[in-house]
């Protein structure tokens, strides 16, 4: 290695480890009662006398397992080029059997849902850093920071029921699908707005032009259940990360971008507001001016504005990707004689801001949170302080 002028150090890492899920509330796997009027356990006799007893709170599972994960990480941490440039990677790949999941069952049993681990989740992602000394002098330092994530499961088994040609079965009221990731969004594939010239579909389904039009899966000229399939995932495609802080002479500026990513589907989710104007005027639910279908502007993206949904079938899936700054720190550090003098060890004032920008085409509050519009959600504030560290 003493040869590898470029190599300054190099780490290579594997282990294996595996652990159970400890993540469920206390009790959480119990069957439970409520008890008192907070549970509505109320019986009279007569006119004036109320006793409270019990009821049933949530059903148990005699059945359920410890959820346990077994997982590989391998990586390298390295150094280049006379520790310039700094690499570090880690891969892993995980798997978890007895998947603890909420289970919907038949609501004749008194409950409508029921914990059961009987599932298989198979994870495998990659998180690298790249950190780099740019410039380095006696005047000017400058070093960026750039992070990157990416994860991928798979839902490999469920609860082990078969069809009748022995294949395991889906889970569709959870949306739960063997093979897909977790956070499969299921739904009717929307393909543009129904037009005028649409007279058969308009016939066939007994709508009118200006609405959402769906696309036939099985060809049989109707929309029904039979045509739903996944529309998209819920979960992110991946996250970056990038900092860069400059200090020259006596000034440090650091400033970090943060993105979330979709793309093929990812990190998509129900924003039905953004396209409706609820049959209640020219504007959506945020007063934000929608150009909406008529027999003049015959969009493909918004309904007509008498539209006010059609039973659950319209999602509205808008991405919540982003680009945001999300802080900004300068800051100036004395030195001068007098700061001694004050018998002040370190004296150093900032300016700092907080979530300057947003980049994305998110219609609502937060794409992070993914509140849509008129959930009562605040939006992300832009804040700027001013302040000094004092250490004496």
């Amino acid at each position: 290695m003493n040869n590898l002028a470029f190599l300054n150090n190099l780490k290579l890492k594997l282990s294996w480890g595996k652990n159970g899920n400890q993540g469920l509330a206390p009790y959480g796997t119990l069957s439970t009662v409520n008890n008192g009027a907070a549970a509505n356990a109320r019986y009279e006799f007569g006119s004036s006398t109320i006793w409270y007893g019990m009821v049933p709170g949530t059903l148990g599972n005699s059945n359920l397992g410890w959820e346990s994960t077994a997982s590989w990480n391998t990586g390298l941490e390295s150094a280049w080029l006379k520790n310039r440039i700094f690499f570090d990677i880690d891969l892993y790949f995980s798997k978890t059997t007895n998947q603890i999941f909420e289970r919907n069952i038949p609501v004749m049993t008194g409950f409508k849902t029921m914990k059961s681990s009987m599932g298989q989740i198979n994870n495998r992602g990659v998180e690298f850093t790249l950190r780099t000394v740019n410039i380095e002098n006696r005047a000017l330092v400058w070093t960026s920071n750039f992070t990157f994530w990416m994860n991928r499961n798979k839902l490999v088994h469920l609860y082990g029921d078969l069809d009748e040609n022995g294949k395991e079965k889906d889970d569709i009221s959870n949306s739960r699908f063997i093979g897909k990731p977790l956070g499969s969004i299921f739904g009717y594939v929307q393909d543009g707005i129904v037009q005028e010239t649409d007279a058969d579909y308009m016939q066939k389904n007994g709508v009118k032009a200006g609405v959402p039009k769906y696309k036939d899966m099985n060809n049989d000229g109707v929309i029904n259940a039979d045509d739903r399939d996944i529309l998209g995932y819920a979960t992110p495609n991946l996250k970056l990360n990038m900092s860069n802080t400059v200090s020259y002479k006596n000034f440090d500026l650091y400033a970090m971008l943060t993105g979330t990513f979709g793309g093929g589907g990812y990190y998509l989710k129900s924003n039905t507001a953004a396209f409706m104007t609820n049959g209640s005027g020219l504007f959506n639910s945020n007063s934000i001016y929608i150009p909406y279908w008529t027999p003049e502007n015959k969009s493909n993206i918004y309904p007509s504005a008498v539209f006010a949904g059609d039973g659950g079938r319209f999602q509205g899936l808008q991405s919540r990707a982003f680009v945001r700054l999300q802080d900004v720190t300068l800051s100036y550090t004395f030195n001068a004689p007098w700061v001694k003098n004050m018998n002040i060890h370190n004296l150093k004032v900032f300016l700092s801001a907080k979530n300057l920008f947003t980049i994305t085409d998110w219609v609502g509050d937060d794409p992070e949170v993914g509140s849509v519009i008129r959930e009562n959600n605040y939006p992300v504030l832009t804040t700027f302080s001013i302040g000094a560290n004092i250490s004496f």
